[in-house]
């Protein structure tokens, strides 16, 4: 048995749905045993923590896993902040197995420009190349991987020239395409070694649960994939983003989809939103209300809990009214949890209704963080009075929804104290969470979302000790983005420390 003693500890208060705080945690084997107990006679090993913070373990509740591995050093653009920047970073771009592979670039930031094909042309012609803007929703490749891919003429999301010739810029169906046919000709092993490093990182930074987004396989690919995520040092669940509830039948899994994308996204301007993008675009809806319905209504009737990506206006829209129909606008009567992924452009009926079905809503914080300022992207791409009512938390909590917290990683940093910090500083006051309630979206409502509440999620006796120590306390005044994960422990044991921070 561990005795964690002298520190600040908390257990989620389900009544009061705020955290109570305990001075000690005594662990007994995998399972936390009791809080602030009495270990006389009892032979324990004892451990300081020097008055640092005990949390549950959080969740990071939509990751894209080798894309957060791979994507670091220089196959990363996160940091470019100009055209000038992002030529240099392509020249310099390392070209590994014939592949030129680089992601995460964000021209909403560049003041002299926007990202195209012009240095991949210059610097990688014969390379196999491919830049994914950060959202994930649009790329660029050169003439070289144009041929390769051998995409048909008449798929939707070629960007034509005047001249009516491709430019290298894809979009919707055309983007999707390459993208899952670059990734197949990635060797099998930088694939799984991307995987391991990304469950470092989630490591380093207190998530010991993650929903991990499956895409674009067969079904013995999801069937590896699921293999190699659940022998990683943390605790997987695959969402496989088809629309086919019967796969996760096949896998044993409560839950089917995630990035089953209704629609596409803000940056990219394919979002399916009801008023134009700043571009003149309204996007596009990626399935008719029958293929929802079908999707919901077998998952329905399976027990299979369904999610959706939307984003726009639109898709949430087509998303609601066809669960209104299948649930007749009440909470699941076999008690699935259906979900919806990102949420970002949400009216109030939608708030309403999604409560109203216990639809859970798993949204990322940090979009607004980047991109929801005053002269950010939301408001150049979408105006000034859409922007302040999106990524609706505060709207979504008082309604009696249940929220969770992702990264989108690596569209976002995975860090999910980065996350809660941006539920507290929510750019639009009226969205703002206070900093328990910010917590409970990376842990309690996680778990919830993960049909793992009675394993996990709290520091509850009888839980997996699954914990998140910090040198401070968010829930005492310190901004939890200055707050330092020091220890991560998975059941009972200790699974990262300072020392094993990855680079």
């Amino acid at each position: 048995m561990i005795l964690l003693e002298n520190g600040r500890v908390y257990r989620f208060d389900p009544a009061s749905r705020r955290f109570t705080r305990y001075t000690n945690l005594l662990i007994d084997g995998a399972r936390i045993a009791a809080l602030d107990a009495d270990v006389s006679g009892l032979s324990v090993r004892r451990i300081n923590l020097g008055g640092r913070t005990v949390l549950p373990a959080f969740t990071d509740c939509h990751v894209h896993l080798a894309e957060t591995g791979y994507h670091t050093g220089a196959r990363s653009l996160r940091d470019v902040r100009s055209y000038a920047e992002y030529r240099r970073a392509v020249e310099n771009a390392p070209v590994e197995h014939g592949m030129l592979y680089l992601g995460l670039y964000d021209d909403s930031l560049w003041p002299d420009g926007s990202a195209d094909r012009t240095p991949v042309e210059q610097h990688h012609p014969d390379a196999i190349a491919m830049v994914v803007r950060i959202d994930g929703h649009s790329c660029i490749v050169n003439r070289k991987t144009m041929a390769w891919l051998d995409i048909p003429a008449d798929l939707n999301g070629i960007e034509l020239d005047d001249a009516g010739e491709p430019t290298g810029r894809l979009f919707y169906d055309a983007n999707w395409r390459a993208q899952t046919t670059l990734l197949e000709r990635m060797p099998i092993d930088v694939v799984r070694g991307a995987e391991r490093r990304g469950a470092e990182f989630a490591l380093a930074n207190g998530i010991v649960h993650l929903h991990a987004q499956l895409l674009g396989r067969d079904a013995d690919g999801y069937a590896a994939d699921i293999e190699s995520l659940r022998a990683l040092p943390v605790n997987v669940h695959p969402k496989i983003c088809e629309p086919d509830p019967l796969l996760a039948l096949r896998f044993n899994l409560p839950y089917i989809g995630g990035d089953v994308f209704l629609d596409g996204s803000i940056g990219s301007c394919t979002a399916a939103v009801s008023e134009p993008f700043a571009n003149g675009s309204t996007g596009e809806l990626r399935y008719s209300d029958d293929q929802v319905y079908d999707y919901f209504s077998t998952a329905e009737a399976h027990g299979i809990s369904a999610g959706v990506h939307a984003i726009g206006d639109e898709a949430i829209d087509q998303c609601v009214r066809t669960w209104m129909r299948v649930l007749d606008g009440k909470p699941s009567p076999r008690g699935t949890r259906h979900f919806i992924e990102h949420f970002e452009i949400a009216r109030e009926e939608h708030i309403r209704l999604c409560a109203a079905m216990g639809i859970h809503l798993s949204m990322q914080p940090q979009f607004d963080a980047y991109w929801g300022a005053d002269g950010g992207m939301y408001e150049s791409r979408l105006g000034l009075e859409r922007k302040r009512t999106m990524n609706a938390l505060g709207r979504l909590h008082r309604a009696g929804a249940t929220l969770c917290g992702g990264s989108d990683s690596p569209v976002c940093v995975f860090d999910a104290l980065a996350g809660m910090q941006a539920c507290v500083d929510h750019n639009e006051p009226v969205e703002r969470l206070g900093a328990h309630d910010a917590l409970a979206l990376y842990t309690v409502n996680a778990a919830r979302f993960g049909f793992a509440e009675t394993e996990t999620g709290n520091l509850e006796p009888g839980l997996h000790a699954d914990l998140a120590i910090l040198d401070d306390d968010p829930l005492d005044g310190a901004p939890f983005d200055r707050c330092t994960v020091v220890e991560t422990w998975r059941s009972g044991e200790r699974v990262f420390n300072e020392a094993t921070r990855p680079s």
